[in-house]
């Protein structure tokens, strides 16, 4: 397709991409395998949509994303609000006709793009509390609106991206902590004494930061109500969500049942050894005992049928596939793109790690996709469309 000569592919990049995107395409083939394979056809047909937006975003200006970053994040947030009262949403879903996508996921983008244009402003002085307020306030809105859904894994990504994003700001180690101490007094709350250890550190760290006390006695208070209220969240909690957390801690409570995933899901890498079983030929990818080989779990069907090796080497391809997009934030020359790549880097990043985490037992499961290889219209679009997003970051850097 004709490129406009101004825009400067990053090959890099790119090859990482196709790479990805081929062995995503040979993993979606032999999950549906030796089944019908509607699903590995329509998985073919997103690339060639997400493709071509993407492409066609490469002509799109960098700062005209940035004047129009609030709308998008107000369409995400919209889309968040009406998917519940849709009939058929399962709460997570918009579906017109045979077309359907995942709001949530095209929020992600929104929600980096606007909070990239926020950080902008800001980064060139020495943030306080008062300068991430609103920050904090376009994090919790998603989040709030995922979690009721409920999605608690991508509701978490939301809050990895702001933490790792804001991360990247002229911020000292004890504010830093301070403002990711919601979330910490957030999970300790489930757990008494954890959460009174966690409060006594908390006030440690705001002794030692330069916090006047109005922001001091506002964290304080901030993260006691956050911790006390943890136990509500219990009433939101759907109850495959709550075998889910404790078929994690023990998946050996309920073989049969809820831990069934997971205990497939490391017997199906285990499995594999060193070189796999063959392509085609996981055996209980085939017989139908591992579930959703399409979508969270195709990490295991890569490890069954391409052992130590085949992980390892997709395990290679995202980490310099992470590297690069490290590269062209750490280069880039204005505000805006510098958090936009940053963004998108701790987008991946989050996403990547929790997925393979999940299925090799170091996380709960989730029900997140793997970037590139899992089945999934809106999170393919959405990842392609970012790599394009990068690409327009790295030219602004190209002199």
């Amino acid at each position: 397709m004709g490129m406009d000569k101004r825009i400067k592919l990053d090959k890099n990049l790119l090859i990482l991409l196709a790479l990805l995107l081929v062995a995503g395409a040979f993993l979606q083939y032999t999950a549906n395998y030796p089944g019908d394979q509607t699903f590995f056809k329509n998985h073919l047909m997103w690339i060639g949509i997400s493709l071509l937006v993407g492409s066609l975003i490469l002509f799109y200006p960098l700062n005209g994303l940035k004047d129009i970053a609030l709308i998008l994040y107000l369409i995400g947030i919209a889309l968040l609000l009406i998917v519940p009262f849709l009939p058929k949403s399962d709460g997570r879903w918009i579906k017109i006709g045979g077309f359907q996508f995942q709001p949530s996921e095209v929020t992600k983008l929104f929600f980096i793009i606007f909070m990239a244009k926020i950080l902008s402003k800001i980064e060139h002085k020495k943030v306080n509390m008062r300068d991430l307020r609103l920050p904090i306030i376009i994090t919790a809105i998603p989040v709030l609106l995922v979690f009721i859904e409920p999605d608690i894994g991508t509701s978490a990504i939301f809050l990895f991206i702001f933490l790792g994003t804001v991360g990247t700001l002229n911020i000292t180690i004890p504010r830093y902590i301070l403002f990711a101490s919601p979330l910490i007094s957030f999970l300790c709350g489930f757990h008494l004494i954890s959460w009174i250890l966690f409060m006594i550190m908390l006030i440690v760290t705001i002794i030692l930061s330069d916090l006047d006390l109005q922001s001091s006695i506002g964290v304080f208070l901030l993260n006691l109500a956050i911790g006390a209220s943890t136990p509500i969240i219990d009433i939101f909690l759907k109850p495959y969500q709550k075998d889910r957390l404790l078929n994690f801690l023990n998946p050996s409570l309920d073989p049969t049942g809820a831990g069934w995933q997971l205990l497939q899901s490391k017997i199906s890498i285990g499995s594999g050894g060193i070189i796999g079983k063959g392509y085609l030929g996981g055996s209980i990818k085939n017989l139908g005992f591992l579930p959703q080989t399409r979508t969270d779990f195709i990490f295991a069907v890569l490890g069954e049928e391409f052992g130590f090796l085949g992980t390892f080497a997709i395990i290679i391809l995202f980490t310099l596939f992470l590297l690069r997009i490290l590269h062209i934030a750490q280069h880039a020359q204005r505000p805006f793109g510098r958090y936009l790549a940053y963004g998108i880097f701790f987008y991946f990043l989050s996403q990547i790690t929790v997925n393979i985490a999940m299925t090799v037992g170091l996380l709960p499961v989730v029900g997140l996709p793997l970037p590139f290889l899992s089945y999934g219209g809106t999170s393919l679009l959405v990842s392609i469309v970012s790599v394009s997003l990068l690409i327009l970051v790295k030219n602004e850097s190209i002199v």
